[in-house]
């Protein structure tokens, strides 16, 4: 069993960073047969409406980037010290090297930091904030730095109907760094491969590689449409594919009794939890955990979810900037359940105080004067092949 308990380890500071582009199911009704009641009957039943959508050429390595900016000048702390930094995401800027290499040159850290990439889902921010805790716990790190983010619009086919409206592009930040004053976190980790074909990209990655004489008239390029007229192709930089009521059945009877074993190993009960903070699913997949957790939903926010969209593995730490930084509705943050769930599929919690974090308000990235686009960078890449 994944269950883990560190003391001496604090989270420190956190920060989320969302494109400014936005897109809402109202400007999307040429999906809808034109009808603008069908848009609001989703939004009303799913909770989702507005999502944001990074720039062409902006990636998450990018928002998170910034994220990390902002954290580090309103903390103030001294980056030769951070020994670590940790990239969660499934959208690296490279298949190889791994981003977090780059964003430790670009943020200026020092040359003996350790960098590494983690690809992981929805669960991903709080396994990233485990395996942090661990390295600060175990000493082998005073500081670590933590960039979680996505940028899943990469993925989806506007036309699409199950993935495009959900999913939102984000980028997070968060500081993790030895403190002997810090009170106990606890950590309950699960997962079950079995199911990994319920929420998974199946193109592009060794397994079904596109082959370099395929064209798009290829089958792996072909578009197959689902019953209801969605399109799919493993073509393309490789669809997400969800099977939305597979996710739903797992969120719904993996989850609570996660939740409830990860109480009872803490000796916790559910009237002690001030705030549960799930994984932006859906509206009705946290109403139903929250039932099922018996937490009352005033303890369990969502209102991320309606502004931004499911920004997977960075929802976590969104959601914890939009509810408890000093512009959000959260107060008594003393003992905070945190929970991600997902692709893998994999889920996992964290116990903790939130009262000595810095918690940031949610930001827009600020975009660069020029961003390089994809011809510029083939037109760059050309060159370099051809020795210019």
């Amino acid at each position: 069993m994944a269950f883990s308990q560190f003391t001496n380890v604090s989270l420190a500071a956190v920060s989320a960073v969302v494109p400014a582009e936005s897109v809402a199911l109202a400007d999307e009704l040429q999906y809808y047969e034109g009808s603008l009641e069908k848009a609001q009957r989703l939004a009303t039943l799913s909770g989702l409406n507005i999502r944001r959508k990074a720039l062409p050429g902006v990636t998450a390595s990018d928002l998170c980037v910034q994220a990390a900016q902002r954290l580090l000048a309103e903390t103030g702390v001294d980056k030769s010290e951070i020994g670590a930094l940790i990239f969660v995401s499934h959208s690296p800027d490279y298949l190889l090297p791994a981003s977090a290499a780059i964003q430790q040159h670009i943020l200026g850290l020092s040359h003996e930091c350790a960098t590494m990439d983690m690809n992981v889902g929805c669960a991903g921010w709080v396994k990233g904030f485990w395996v942090a805790s661990g390295l600060v716990a175990s000493r082998a790190c005073s500081k670590v730095l933590l960039l979680v983010g996505d940028t899943p619009n990469r993925f989806l086919d506007p036309a699409n109907r199950v993935t495009s409206p959900v999913f939102g592009d984000a980028g997070t930040a968060a500081l993790i760094t030895y403190d002997e004053s810090a009170g106990p976190m606890s950590f309950l980790l699960g997962s079950n491969g079995s199911k990994h074909e319920a929420l998974v990209i199946p193109g592009g990655g060794s397994r079904i590689p596109q082959r370099a004489d395929e064209t798009p008239a290829d089958v792996y390029n072909q578009k197959v449409a689902d019953p209801k007229g969605n399109p799919w192709t493993l073509g393309g930089y490789g669809q997400i594919w969800m099977d939305g009521m597979a996710i739903y059945s797992f969120g719904v009877s993996v989850i609570p009794p996660h939740i409830m074993r990860h109480l009872e190993l803490t000796q916790t009960g559910q009237e002690q939890v001030n705030k549960l903070l799930l994984h932006q699913a859906n509206r009705v997949i946290i109403e139903a955990i929250a039932k099922k957790t018996g937490l009352p939903l005033e303890k369990v926010p969502y209102e991320t979810l309606t502004k931004y969209g499911n920004l997977g593995s960075s929802s976590v730490p969104t959601l914890m900037c939009e509810h408890f930084s000093p512009t959000g509705l959260g107060t008594d943050r003393s003992k905070v359940l945190l929970c991600g769930f997902g692709a893998g599929l994999a889920w996992a919690s964290c116990l903790l105080s939130l009262e000595g974090t810095r918690i940031l308000p949610v930001h827009d990235y600020i975009a660069p004067e020029h961003i390089p686009t994809r011809e510029e960078h083939i037109a760059r890449w050309h060159k370099k092949f051809s020795g210019e």
